[in-house]
C-alpha cells in the first residue's frame, strides 16, 4: 500500500513521513509532489492507496482534472487547508475527502484518519459483494428486476482475446473511470454496470468509454470493444441488455475492435445459403489453374468486404468461406501437393483461422496469402510434370465438352504433354479421350431432353456434336435408347427454354469411377 503526500512545503511533506514511519503505518512507499501537475503524474504512474492534499493547491484550471484522477487512481483522500472556510469544506466534499484537518495538524487526528483510511471490513465487504454478485448473474440469464434504488448503465466489454480477461477484470479494478462502477467476469466478457452521479447525455457515456479503451491500449497494447445498452424505460432489465449487447459484439466480425457500439434492441443478422453455385466452383478451379491471384483477389473482396446493408450472420459466412476453401483443397489433391508438409500445415492453419478469428478482414487477408502460396507450389509441381493427369483432363473437358471441334491436342496443350503421352495416360486408366467426351455430352443432352423443349438438332450442337445421326448412335449407345424415347419415356418436370449447358462434376461420377492417374 503506497502514499501520495502533495503540499507545497517540504517541511510539511517530510514531517508527515516521518510521523507515518515512526507510527509503522502500513504504508510501502511515500511518495511527495509540490504541485498538482506532479500530483497528477505520480497518481496515474503510481496508483497510491491513500492521498494527503493541501486544498491551497487547488485552482479554477486544474481542480476537475485532479478530481478524475483522484476518483480514478486512489481509493482515499484526507485533505488539508490553513483555510478553515466554506470554500475548502465545499472542495473536500466535493473530492469526496474522508477527513477534513485544518493546521497546525493535530497530530492524533492525523493517526486516526490514516487509520481509518486503511481499514478494510473484510467480512462485512466479503458477505455484501457475494449477495451482490448473486443477484447481479442471477440478473443476467434470467428475466429479474434490480433492487437498486438508482438505475445504472449497462455495459458489455470484450478484449481481443480471451486470455486477456483477467488482466483486463483487473485492470478496470484499479483504474475506474470518473462514474463508480461494479464489474461482473464472465467466460471472455465483462459486464460493467456504471452508477453516475450527475445528469449525463449517451454522448458523455461514450466519451468515458473510449477514454477506457484508449488506456486500456496504451497500457497492453491490446484492443477491447464496448456495447452501451442505451435503456429508454425507468427500470433496468439486465437480461434484455445482456442479450442485446451480446449480440452486438458479434459485429466485431465486421467491424473489428475499438468500436464503442450503443444499442436499445436485439440486432438482427440476415441468412443466406454459404454454399457455392456451380459457376462459383467453376471459377475457382479455373482462376487457381491459371494462377489468376487477381481474379481470386477481386472474389473474395467482392464477396467478403464489400459493405453490406444488412450484415450475414457470421458464423454462415465462416460456413461460405470453408466452401470456398474446399476448391482450393481439391486442387491442392489435382496438383499432388497433399505430401508437401508445409502446404498441409497452411491448409489446416487456414482452415482454423476461418473458424476461428474473430475478424472477417484478417481471414480474407489471411486466405489470399494462401492462395498465392498454394498457386507457388503448383507451378513447381508443373514444372516437375507431377500431377493427377485423369483429374485435371476431367476438369477440362467438363468446362469445354461443347466445343465441337475439341481435339485430343487441345487438352495435350493445355496440360503441356505431348498427345501421345496423355493417351497413353487416359488409355492406362480405361478411360479414352472420346469416351470421356462423350459422357459429359450425353450427361449434359440428358438434361436438355428432360428440362427443355429444344430440339434434338438444337440439343446435339448445343453438346458439342456436329451430326444429328451421330449423336443419336451415341445417345443409344450409353442408354440403350434414342434421344426421342428417352424424353417420352423419361420427362416428368416442366419444360423451359434451353441454355447453355453446365456439365455437374457429379453426373460424370455417378456413372464413372475415377481413380487417381498414375
Amino acid at each position: 500500500m503506497d502514499i501520495l503526500i502533495i503540499d507545497r512545503d517540504e517541511t510539511e511533506r517530510t514531517g508527515m513521513e516521518w510521523f507515518i514511519r515512526s507510527n509503522q503505518l502500513p504504508f510501502e512507499h511515500i511518495l511527495h509532489a509540490r504541485n498538482i501537475k506532479q500530483a497528477n503524474m505520480l497518481l496515474s504512474k503510481g496508483k497510491p492507496h491513500v492521498v494527503i492534499l493541501e486544498l491551497e493547491l487547488l485552482s479554477p484550471t486544474n481542480f476537475a482534472a485532479f478530481a478524475m484522477n483522484i476518483r480514478r487512481y486512489s481509493k482515499s483522500l484526507i485533505t488539508t487547508t490553513a483555510e478553515p472556510v466554506f470554500e475548502r469544506a465545499s472542495q473536500a466534499i466535493e473530492l469526496q475527502s474522508k477527513s477534513l484537518l485544518v493546521k497546525p495538524l493535530n497530530l492524533t487526528l492525523l493517526k486516526k484518519a490514516l487509520t481509518n483510511a486503511t481499514k478494510i471490513e473484510h467480512s462485512s465487504q466479503s458477505m455484501e459483494y457475494i449477495s451482490r454478485s448473486h443477484e447481479i448473474y442471477h440478473s443476467l440469464f434470467l428475466k429479474t428486476s434490480l433492487s437498486d434504488p438508482v438505475q445504472p448503465i449497462f455495459l458489455l466489454m470484450e478484449p481481443e482475446k480471451q486470455a486477456h480477461i483477467q488482466d483486463l477484470f483487473t485492470w478496470l479494478y484499479n483504474n475506474s473511470p470518473s462514474f463508480k462502477i461494479e464489474l461482473y467476469p464472465l467466460h471472455n466478457r465483462i459486464v460493467c454496470l456504471a452508477y453516475v452521479r450527475y445528469p449525463y447525455t449517451m454522448e458523455n457515456i461514450k466519451f468515458e468509454v473510449s477514454k477506457i479503451m484508449q488506456l486500456w491500449r496504451e497500457a497492453f497494447d491490446f484492443n477491447i470493444n464496448i456495447a452501451i445498452y442505451k435503456n429508454e424505460k425507468d427500470h433496468i432489465d439486465l437480461h434484455q441488455a445482456y442479450t442485446v449487447t451480446r449480440t452486438v459484439l458479434n459485429m466485431r466480425f465486421y467491424k473489428g475492435f475499438n468500436q464503442v457500439f450503443v444499442v436499445d434492441q436485439v440486432h438482427t443478422f440476415s441468412s443466406f445459403d454459404p454454399f457455392l453455385t456451380s459457376d462459383e466452383q467453376r471459377f475457382w478451379m479455373e482462376s487457381l489453374e491459371k494462377g489468376d491471384i487477381e481474379s481470386i483477389k477481386d472474389y473474395l473482396y467482392q464477396t467478403f468486404t464489400r459493405p453490406f446493408n444488412n450484415y450475414p450472420e457470421p458464423e454462415i459466412v465462416r460456413i461460405q468461406l470453408t466452401s470456398v476453401l474446399a476448391q482450393v483443397r481439391r486442387f491442392i489433391n489435382n496438383c499432388k501437393l497433399s505430401k508437401i508438409e508445409v502446404v498441409e500445415e497452411a491448409y489446416h492453419h487456414t482452415f482454423q483461422i476461418i473458424l476461428n478469428h474473430p475478424v472477417l478482414y484478417t481471414i480474407v487477408q489471411e486466405f489470399i496469402l494462401f492462395c498465392i502460396n498454394i498457386i507457388k507450389h503448383a507451378q513447381v509441381q508443373k514444372q516437375k510434370r507431377e500431377f493427377n493427369y485423369l483429374e485435371r483432363s476431367l476438369l477440362y473437358l467438363e468446362h469445354h465438352f461443347n466445343n465441337v471441334n475439341l481435339r485430343l491436342e487441345d487438352l495435350a496443350n493445355h496440360l503441356e504433354i505431348s498427345p501421345n503421352y496423355l493417351s497413353h495416360l487416359l488409355s492406362m486408366e480405361n478411360k479414352p479421350f472420346k469416351k470421356i467426351v462423350n459422357e459429359f455430352r450425353i450427361n449434359s443432352a440428358k438434361k436438355l431432353l428432360l428440362h427443355t423443349n429444344e430440339t434434338i438438332y438444337n440439343i446435339s450442337n448445343s453438346v458439342g456434336f456436329k451430326d444429328q445421326n451421330y449423336f443419336s448412335r451415341v445417345f443409344k449407345q450409353f442408354n440403350n435408347t434414342s434421344p426421342k424415347e428417352y424424353r417420352r419415356s423419361h420427362q416428368t418436370q416442366p419444360r423451359t427454354k434451353a441454355q447453355a449447358p453446365v456439365q455437374q462434376r457429379s453426373d460424370w461420377n455417378e456413372s464413372t469411377e475415377i481413380k487417381e492417374s498414375r
